[in-house]
């Protein structure tokens, strides 16, 4: 089947591999490149999830981030490359999928970035790497990576370590509460309907959040403009208390307002290390990032959750 045209606009023009291109995170970073003018090859493992690249403006290649011969072939004539690749757990596997997937995987990419002279890899992370703190969170705060969050922070340090050596500008770019349709947020409207759903303690904990449309457009200002080395935090802006976010959600679908569960009681259900990120305080600013041009389109999460129930009441 032939690649789909892509739109040209001059100034973007180039050819970027995403690799975890049908994800929740990649399907959003291939719209924003292919609408900047970018031709977008897109690593996917089968034929319906290219399919899902191709809808999105990309042109996929099928292949496994864990194999290097295919990411050699992915990769040539691209200048650059996004990695948001994540896999699931797999039952009795160690390590797990998700961590060879993350870490091996950056890994693989950097070296076939360095065999095919791709100049910049930007690696998507996440900011429940820092440290839980009250205080506005910058990218030199301190971090403290626990579960998931501990695989993106290695991820990331495989990246930022290994790339000066290999010729490749690496840079991190760490996501906050990313909303759309798909991931954390469509498994909690269904909850919220139904009267189920609880936020843990008392929910004033302050959370950052991004709209996934945002998300693609962050990414795509710090593959065009970022600094090698350097991290960037990408969220909206504008913090706000967990409780008041899912007590919005609710009300915009017509839902009973959410009650919280004790921390203890969490544990049971999630675990430790997810719970912590569950009632942690992560007020963060992306000023790094919208000193390299970005703006968010939604400012707050108010406008930007309308818009997503809307789109998804409408499917």
């Amino acid at each position: 089947m032939p690649d789909p045209p892509v739109a040209r606009t001059g100034a973007a023009a180039g050819r970027t591999l995403v690799a975890g291109a049908n994800g929740f995170l990649g399907l959003s970073i291939v719209r924003a490149l292919a609408e900047s003018g970018r031709e977008v090859r897109g690593l996917a493992r089968s034929e319906p999830k290219a399919e899902m690249v191709r809808r999105a403006g990309g042109s996929p290649v099928l292949g496994d981030i864990l194999d290097l011969t295919a990411l050699r072939r992915a990769s040539k004539g691209c200048d650059s490359i996004v990695h948001v690749a994540a896999g699931g757990q797999e039952k009795g596997t160690t390590p797990s999928n998700a961590e060879r997937v993350r870490v091996e995987g950056a890994r693989n990419l950097l070296r076939a970035a360095e065999e095919n002279r791709v100049r910049r890899l930007v690696i998507g992370s996440g900011y429940w790497v820092y440290a839980d703190q009250p205080g506005t969170i910058t990218e030199s705060s301190p971090t403290d990576p626990r579960g998931e969050s501990r695989i993106n922070f290695e991820t990331e340090r495989v990246g930022l370590q290994k790339a000066p050596s290999e010729g490749v500008e690496v840079m991190v770019v760490r996501p906050g509460m990313v909303y759309g349709d798909g991931a954390w947020f469509r498994p909690m409207i269904d909850p919220l309907r139904a009267g189920t759903y609880r936020y843990v303690g008392d929910g004033t904990n302050m959370w950052s959040f991004v709209s996934l449309p945002d998300t693609g457009a962050g990414f795509r200002q710090v593959l065009e403009s970022g600094r090698a080395g350097e991290v960037y935090n990408l969220v909206d802006g504008r913090p706000a208390p967990w409780r008041e976010f899912v007590e919005f959600v609710a009300y915009r679908l017509g839902a009973a307002v959410p009650t919280g569960v004790p921390p203890e009681v969490a544990i049971g259900v999630f675990g430790g290390d997810v719970t912590h990120h569950l009632v942690a305080n992560r007020p963060t600013s992306s000023s790094k990032l919208e000193a390299l041009g970005w703006r968010p389109r939604y400012r707050e999460y108010r406008a930007g959750v309308d818009s997503v129930i809307g789109a998804m009441a409408a499917a």
